[in-house]
């Protein structure tokens, strides 16, 4: 499968003057990341939010489980090297643990821009010596790592094996790319930890203003599900040529998520800046489906639209469906097949949205606090959600000059029914 790579080791590549940093510059950057700066068990990641961690850690896990794939090798890590240790923050194949940064392999090698490619660690000068080789600690002979370079050199994703091996220049080019895609997971946890920051510090500030900040960090999640979805493509088709184009979408998708981040920052929703016009809600409905076919495939739901028309801004409408799709068909109970029925709302004088579901359903004396920003029930057997998506819809429709409404619905879950005058002012 392509050229093989058979180097024993590279000299280390010189930096630039722009991207030489100093240990502490790397310290900061790290705990702007929420990267460990503690001990790697700790839940809370030093100042990072522990709750977040746990989903990234999980995300950066399936990585690591594919490059270990990728490269034919047993284990893989997911490594950050702070100025005095090596923190596995994600693996593959062994229990991450922490190691000091004088016994690290990768320590040795993640400052350089290329990949270190070691078909024999116990033949290469720089590792022959090191613990992890020797068998005081382990018995590494293949060995590949790859810098994780952000802003500043946060360490590696380190493929090893026990037996010497040999990669290929198409292998190489695939752990490359997940190694790129391991920085926008991480990328993405800054991003949403930069706006958690922005929101304690916001308290005062009007609640749309609010809204919309949380309206951010929630959209990130659609297209970074769509990136983990084709990742996980790999493991599957890696032996049959299939996964570079797979890797490409994924790295296409986390670079669009950060993208429209940007690009969301630079405006705020509200009534003044809505274009108000007829939108054909099937032809809606069919675009909110492919924007979110992997969540279909997956759970087998169906959607329903018989037909009408909603008056109102087409961009935000069809946000407001899709967060309202997505969580019917997420809190769908385990077991039932989801299906989503959206409709116009039927009044001369009002335009809106109805979507129903067949889940688990509402009571009514919870549904209020359901409404609140934020707000969520944490029921037994749920998964973990950030409780955005309603407040969302709410803004949405408050911006339209209309509320959001739940309603009991005769498929058995939860009826959402935003609704709005036909005639309320541009």
């Amino acid at each position: 499968m392509g050229t093989e790579v058979t180097q024993s080791h590279r000299e280390p590549v010189v930096w630039s003057t722009e991207k030489l940093v100093s240990e502490e510059a790397r310290r900061l950057w790290m705990i702007d990341y929420g990267l460990p700066h503690g001990r790697v068990d700790d839940p809370e990641r030093g100042s990072g939010a522990g709750v977040s961690w746990m989903a990234s850690t999980a995300r950066l896990n399936r990585l690591a489980r594919m490059a270990a794939a990728v490269g034919g090798a047993p284990y893989a890590v997911v490594n950050v090297i702070t100025a005095d240790e090596q923190h596995q923050i994600a693996a593959f194949g062994v229990d991450p643990s922490v190691c000091s940064r004088e016994d690290s392999m990768c320590a040795k090698v993640f400052l350089d821009e290329q990949p270190a490619v070691v078909p024999d660690a116990s033949q290469d000068p720089r590792f022959q010596d090191n613990p992890f080789v020797t068998g005081v600690i382990g018995h590494v002979r293949g060995y590949v790592s790859i810098p994780l370079h952000a802003e500043v050199p946060l360490g590696s994703l380190c493929v090893f094996s026990p037996a010497p091996t040999t990669l290929s220049a198409d292998q190489l080019a695939l752990l490359e790319n997940l190694a790129e895609n391991i920085i926008d997971v991480l990328e993405l946890e800054r991003r949403d930890r930069q706006l958690d920051a922005a929101l304690a510090g916001a308290t005062a500030t009007a609640e749309r203003l609010e809204d919309f900040v949380r309206q951010v960090s929630h959209d990130l999640r659609t297209p970074l599900t769509s990136l983990l979805g084709f990742l996980e493509l790999v493991q599957d088709v890696v032996q049959e040529g299939e996964a570079p184009e797979f890797l490409h979408r994924a790295e296409g998708a986390g670079r669009r998520t950060l993208s429209s981040l940007r690009d969301l920052l630079d405006q705020a929703v509200d009534g003044s800046h809505l274009e108000r016009a007829t939108v054909d809600l099937p032809a809606l409905v069919a675009r909110v489906e492919d924007d979110v076919a992997d969540l279909i495939t997956r759970t087998g739901a169906t959607l329903e639209c018989p037909g009408g028309s909603v008056l109102g801004d087409e961009s935000h409408l069809h946000s407001l469906v899709q967060n309202l799709v997505v969580n019917s068909i997420k809190y769908c109970p385990a077991g039932r097949t989801p299906r989503v029925r959206i409709t116009a709302v039927d009044d001369a004088e009002l335009s809106g949205i109805l979507v129903e579901d067949n889940g688990r359903g509402i009571p009514a004396e919870d549904r209020d606090q359901l409404l609140r920003t934020g707000g969520r029930l944490r029921r037994s057997g749920e998964p973990h959600g950030t409780g955005l998506g309603l407040g969302i819809c709410r803004h949405i429709a408050q911006a339209h000059g209309g509320h959001l409404s739940l309603v009991s619905t005769p498929l058995g879950g939860i009826g959402v029914r935003a609704s709005w005058p036909t005639n309320a002012p541009q």
